[in-house]
């Protein structure tokens, strides 16, 4: 099993890394949220930008798509994440390239420990929304737990050039960095 996952890991985050550097933007106004989020001066401008980012991002443009999706985020909120994950295969359906439906989808597999599915949902997301840095965070954590810290090193680096003041990462990536570009003579 271990193996499989460390394949598909190869499969998924390489083509991930890759269309973040090329695939362009879209919405102008949330291509200017982004902007102000890879230069937000502390940790509370940041969130307050990411909220609107995410505001942004969750509206899908399809109200029945939008009513799911809130019902998936509530089931994923009381840890009912079997029911979230029906909605949300039910989003897909519906509405294939909206990328939060992949994103969140991937948050409930994550939490279920189902890193394989996870992996494979963030490899989505991120085809539709490279500048998703929850989805390159949470990827860097999957790789961290599954050994494979240069690929988590990398995801970790896109992550942070998005939004500089994710939680955590900061840490884990300097816990990272002497394993994989080694340490100074």
């Amino acid at each position: 099993m271990r193996i499989a996952i460390l394949a598909l890991i190869g499969m998924l985050a390489a083509p991930a890394i890759a269309l973040a550097e090329t695939r362009p933007a879209g919405d102008p106004a949330l291509d200017r949220l982004y902007e102000r989020l890879a230069k937000a001066q502390s940790e509370k401008e940041a969130d307050n930008i990411a909220l609107a980012i995410e505001r942004v991002e969750l509206r899908s443009g399809s109200d029945t798509t939008d009513l799911l999706m809130d019902r998936a985020l509530t089931a994923i909120k009381a840890s009912n994440t079997d029911k979230a994950i029906k909605i949300l295969n039910a989003v897909i359906h519906l509405k294939p390239d909206y990328a939060e439906a992949w994103n969140k989808r991937a948050t409930a597999y994550y939490l279920k420990k189902d890193y394989m599915r996870s992996i494979a949902d963030v490899a989505e997301t991120l085809r539709r929304n490279p500048r998703e840095y929850g989805a390159w965070n949470g990827l860097a954590m999957m790789l961290v737990d599954l050994g494979d810290k240069k690929n988590a090193y990398e995801a970790l680096k896109h992550a942070l050039a998005i939004n500089p003041h994710i939680a955590g990462a900061r840490k884990m990536m300097d816990e990272l960095k002497p394993e994989v570009e080694g340490r100074d003579i």
